[in-house]
């Protein structure tokens, strides 16, 4: 049964479809608004009819913000997409210890950027696990499960040796070759599989043979600003639509010529491997689960990761982590006290660094993780399984806007207060933290 789910769920991603009222949810409209919109545009997507209910698919909703960006006074409402000369973030979801959520809240991370900004966003799988490469595979340009023949980090960081050095510097377009398309439109991925375990010899081998000018830190970070540097942004988001109509091809030029944010899915281990990611990225995010065992391997990981840290700056003034980090609670027991006042004694000591929106313990996800599906695009069969989906998506909306709110800060669309306000506040108007 999990062959058969997986398989359906590789051959048709991604079927799901969303009302009028959840499309103009995403695009941050009134109902109203779209509606009116949609009647006064003769290239408004048609959708299809599902009884009464109008529904769109993902690539309807991208066709949407095009339009609405062409007419808009702000067009970046609609499609926040990266400007000339604006740095390109990149964010690491890490962990020391397995079985934290961090794969599944890197990719609800992206999916929701996708979803909700039209964000052209690359994922990064640096788990041999993976994981994250399950959620995305099955898409245009990796419709099935990545073989050893298949680029991965290892390859893109160019740690293979070469005919005439012992480490590759893949050009900027080979690079951009090694991000697939995924059903997604404009999100990318650079996927996983049993080969990426092999980052952590090519490192030993290349910290053995030292070549000159190479640092064993610096190889992911080196290849990504060289993609950068190569892929600017150069289409603006009003730019999209010639005589009324969206114009296609210029649309999926547009989705593919840069990125405006990169994700990386770290193992959940600290190795010199791993560290590359570290140091290529401006943005930690530390899922983190509330037990005093896992706290406690917290404490490991910060304090292995800040002595590696400091031993590069020792040698080298190299700016790193200049955006914003964070730890996200996760898997937190809302009848657990302790998890509650460990989540309480961390934002009392450490307010700026930990999220007070956190991810809640939710047998739901389960249904959808069983066809290989985020929540995002898990349509329910049930009204049961549908009410339980739909509060983890109110979770995971409100963790995702807060993440949002640290990145992008004015970016926010307010779920993350919403659910606090909730949350914090008891049928007594007492904390419930």
């Amino acid at each position: 049964m999990v062959a058969v789910n997986k398989e359906l769920t590789l051959r048709h991603r991604i079927k799901r479809t969303w009302s009028m009222r959840q499309c103009a949810r995403f695009l941050n409209v009134s109902i109203q608004y779209l509606t009116k919109f949609a009647n006064g545009n003769d290239d408004f997507p048609k959708g299809e009819y599902v009884g009464r209910e109008r529904v769109f698919t993902l690539h309807e909703l991208m066709h949407m913000r095009v339009l609405m960006a062409a007419s808009a006074k702000r067009p970046f409402d609609y499609l926040a997409w990266r400007k000339p000369g604006d740095p390109l973030p990149v964010i690491s979801f890490a962990s020391q210890k397995g079985g934290t959520a961090k794969s599944l809240s890197a990719a609800h991370f992206a999916q929701y950027l996708s979803l909700h900004y039209g964000m052209r966003v690359g994922v990064m799988d640096a788990d041999p696990q993976s994981t994250i490469t399950l959620y995305f595979v099955g898409g245009e340009g990796l419709s099935k499960m990545p073989t050893e023949a298949t680029p991965s980090m290892v390859d893109f960081a160019g740690l293979f040796q070469s005919e005439d050095a012992p480490y590759t510097d893949h050009s900027a377009e080979t690079l951009d070759s090694f991000f697939l398309k995924t059903s997604w439109p404009g999100l990318r991925l650079v996927p996983a599989h049993g080969e990426t375990s092999e980052g952590e010899i090519q490192i030993a081998r290349l910290v053995r043979e030292a070549p000159a000018g190479k640092s064993f830190y610096r190889y992911l970070r080196d290849s990504i600003d060289r993609w950068k540097e190569a892929h600017p942004p150069v289409t603006a988001p009003n730019e999209l639509v010639t005589d009324g109509k969206v114009d296609p091809a210029r649309l999926d030029q547009a989705l593919n010529e840069t990125l405006d944010c990169i994700i990386i899915d770290y193992q959940p281990a600290l190795t010199l491997f791993q560290l590359n990611n570290v140091i290529a990225s401006s943005s930690l995010v530390i899922p983190q689960t509330m037990k005093g065992f896992d706290i406690a391997t917290l404490s490991t990981f910060v304090t292995g990761l800040l002595g590696m840290l400091q031993h590069i700056l020792a040698h080298e003034r190299i700016d790193i982590g200049s955006g914003a980090n964070m730890l996200l609670p996760t898997i937190v027991q809302r009848s657990n006290g302790q998890d509650l006042n460990h989540i309480g004694n961390l934002l009392e000591h450490c307010p700026t660094e930990i999220l007070p929106v956190f991810y809640l313990r939710s047998d739901a996800i389960s249904n959808a993780s069983d066809v290989y599906q985020s929540v995002y695009e898990y349509e329910p069969d049930t009204p049961g399984k549908r009410k339980g989906i739909n509060r983890f998506i109110e979770n995971a909306d409100a963790v995702n806007d807060a993440i949002v709110s640290r990145l992008w800060p004015g970016l926010e669309r307010g779920y993350a207060n919403a659910w606090m306000d909730t949350f914090y506040d008891d049928d007594d108007g007492e904390t419930a933290a």
